[in-house]
């Protein structure tokens, strides 16, 4: 799933994926709800691209006992109100937190001064 179609057509040229849909994180997502074992977002919360409340679509398509990982700007988490939506969720009994990685550097060639952080979350 990418909002690009670009880069669903490098997705396709890989070979190693069987579905590529176009949609936007953020907006309702077109799978049933308890679909997945595992949701995986790399690079997508950041400033201009999904807002917080993408959280709750990712937990929806998420089945009961299943994990949602995703990468996150330490700027961001509380600048943008990721930091807020996590904790609203862990409240409303949403998900739960399994882990959180201390700030590194993805890409420290490109971006060296752009710190991340990788979240995991167990859906109940």
């Amino acid at each position: 799933m990418d909002l690009s179609t670009g880069m669903l057509d490098e997705a396709r040229a890989k070979g190693c994926y069987n579905d590529f849909r176009q949609m936007t994180l953020g907006d309702h997502l077109d799978f049933q709800s308890g679909t997945y074992d595992a949701v995986i977002s790399v690079g997508v919360f950041t400033p201009g691209h999904a807002p917080p409340q993408a959280f709750e679509e990712l937990c929806r398509v998420t089945k009961s006992g299943g994990h949602v990982v995703f990468s996150l700007r330490p700027d961001a988490h509380v600048e943008l109100g990721f930091k807020e939506q996590q904790e609203k969720m862990v409240a409303d009994g949403d998900w739960n937190l399994v882990s959180v990685t201390e700030p590194f550097a993805a890409l420290p060639k490109g971006e060296p001064d752009v710190m991340h952080q990788v979240w995991v979350y167990r859906v109940p």
